[in-house]
């Protein structure tokens, strides 16, 4: 269950972020590795971000994590880009739709409060994610309201 998760310091005081996202590409010898016509990522370094007006109410995605970024239909790519500006806050929504809102994810728990997020809580964190990094409004309307019509098949996995 959810505990006392390590405090970093934040490189950005204004936003929710703390640390930049560095990522890993996923890779074999014939090329990215895909997962449904995505190219996945690894987490390098533990990416954290706190929900809400709480300090310490805290999402810890960690290193090794993998993301396919914004899970955006190649269709809508050259507008909605899976790298965008909308990245980090894909990931820690991914992170919770993995793990059905817990945060346990092999042996870390990632959040710390004491009740998992429901997906539509998870859903709210990406548009309040969004807006944390300067995401427009309708973009986020967009995305939100993508995840809230279409995700329902990617929570748990």
């Amino acid at each position: 269950m959810a505990g006392k998760l390590p405090r970093r310091p934040k490189t950005d005081p204004s936003g929710r972020f703390a640390g930049k996202l560095v990522l890993v590409l996923l890779d074999n010898k014939d090329g990215p590795s895909i997962r449904a016509g995505r190219t996945l990522w690894a987490v390098q370094r533990a990416l954290e971000y706190q929900v809400g007006d709480d300090p310490e109410e805290l999402i810890i995605v960690p290193s090794g994590f993998v993301t396919d970024l914004a899970s955006v239909p190649r269709a809508v790519w050259s507008f909605y880009p899976p790298d965008g500006p909308w990245a980090k806050a894909a990931i820690i929504h991914d992170f919770l739709y993995a793990t059905m809102g817990t945060g346990e994810w092999h042996a870390h728990c990632g959040i710390t409060r004491a009740a998992p997020y429901s997906r539509k809580e998870a859903d709210d964190i990406l548009k309040e994610a969004m807006a944390d990094r300067k995401v427009g409004q309708w973009e986020q309307g967009v995305i939100w309201s993508s995840v809230r019509l279409g995700g329902a098949g990617g929570w748990g996995r």
